[in-house]
């Protein structure tokens, strides 16, 4: 296995992550757990996480980290892979699809990784899959844009949502309602473009008819020209295809304009959208399998509640975003896949997580339908009272 080295070797390699890596494509190397776990003998599977750690995704992509380091934890104090335990690199992809390969370069050429656990960003995933699959490292990608699992890799696998899925019943539920005139703004990265095309032509096959389409930048912070221009088409409906930090402020601005409207947004509102959005927030629709949490009692299901205690007691605070379910059950996936393997290299691994059927933190997991994804269901909801609400009652 490429991560079997030498304790002394593993130990330079250590120090050199330490004192000689900057924060461009740099790694933190988390020593299997935050340290948690001690390899006596040198033997071990390197992990490699690029995350957007800096840059306008930090608070998620570090969410997402936290959930990978408990993971790992976790792993490793229950037998590892096949009795071999993990060690977590983590690397910041500075939400640059640019800076995503120098990682990829890195992790594949430098690191010697032997399992990817990929960023959440999908046009990152998009940049770095080719490379991935020539490497034959088995990845599990947790962005949501549905791009990124249509590229033919065999090596890539995704046990979050990929909301091509969920644009189908988002367009049934608008036509449902009687709102057949729909406004759109999506950022230019590939999940909020993708995941808005995917609308769009949802939208086509239902008769919705798509009066305006807008764009936005990561890092814009005031939107005036796109929803004045939304709002000049005289809209019944305005989709908001936009990541987590972004969304609030769009909605925002919105209601600041006056508009009284349904709103839908393509994910799950993030912890801190209520504080920056306020009132503005009640109502917004999504269709998505997660929702996030204040403290683990608020949720009712008892895997969800078993995974919130872990984490809080683990960093002492709750996750931020819903990356964090997404990056535990990629990370649960994986190791069913090398129980049912009883390997741990790429290709049996890869034949394995094609078996993996297993209860995640948003439903069942299931892999066999041979397409890499695994996350088949979601659900409706509705902001109300700050808090999602399931659409409908």
């Amino acid at each position: 296995m490429k991560g079997r080295i030498k304790a002394t070797l593993a130990l330079a390699l250590a120090l050199v992550l330490v004192l000689g890596l900057v924060a461009c494509g740099g790694g933190n190397d988390s020593g299997g757990g935050g340290g948690t776990t001690a390899v006596a003998d040198g033997e071990y599977l390197i992990l490699g996480n690029p995350q957007p750690l800096s840059g306008i995704n930090a608070q998620v992509g570090r969410a997402t980290t936290q959930a990978i380091e408990l993971a790992v934890h976790h792993i490793n104090e229950n037998g590892g892979f096949n009795g071999v335990p993990l060690r977590l690199i983590n690397y910041d992809d500075e939400n640059s699809p640019e800076v995503a390969v120098r990682v990829a370069q890195r992790m594949l050429m430098e690191d010697n990784v032997d399992l990817i656990i990929g960023t959440l960003l999908s046009s990152n995933l998009m940049a770095t899959g080719d490379m991935f699959e020539e490497a034959q490292i088995l990845t599990i990608g947790n962005g949501n844009g549905p791009s990124f699992m249509e590229q033919g890799w065999e090596f890539m696998f995704r046990a979050g949502p990929n909301l091509g899925f969920a644009m189908p019943t988002v367009a049934d539920m608008m036509l449902s309602e009687g709102w057949t005139r729909a406004a759109v703004i999506h950022g230019l990265d590939d999940a909020t473009r993708s995941s808005a095309e995917a609308f769009m032509e949802n939208a086509e096959r239902v008769g919705i008819e798509v009066v305006a389409v807008e764009t936005y930048i990561d890092g814009d912070a005031v939107f005036p020209g796109q929803i004045a221009s939304m709002l000049g088409a005289n809209p019944d409906v305005i989709l908001i295809s936009a990541n987590g930090p972004t969304f609030p402020l769009i909605t925002r601005e919105l209601r600041l304009a006056d508009w009284d409207g349904p709103i839908f947004n393509r994910e799950a509102p993030p912890a801190d959208a209520v504080e920056v959005a306020g009132d503005a927030i009640e109502g917004v629709i999504f269709v998505y399998p997660y929702i996030t949490y204040e403290y683990p009692g608020q949720a009712d299901d008892p895997v969800m509640v078993e995974f919130l205690e872990k984490f809080y007691d683990f960093h002492g605070e709750m996750p931020f975003h819903d990356c964090a379910y997404r990056a535990w059950d990629a990370m649960m996936a994986m190791w069913e896949a090398s129980r049912i393997a009883g390997a741990n290299d790429s290709e049996s691994l890869r034949q394995a997580m094609h078996q993996v059927q297993i209860r995640g933190l948003g439903g069942y997991l299931d892999f066999t339908g041979g397409n890499g994804e695994g996350m088949p269901l979601f659900r409706a909801w509705t902001m109300s009272g700050g808090r999602p609400a399931p659409f409908g009652g």
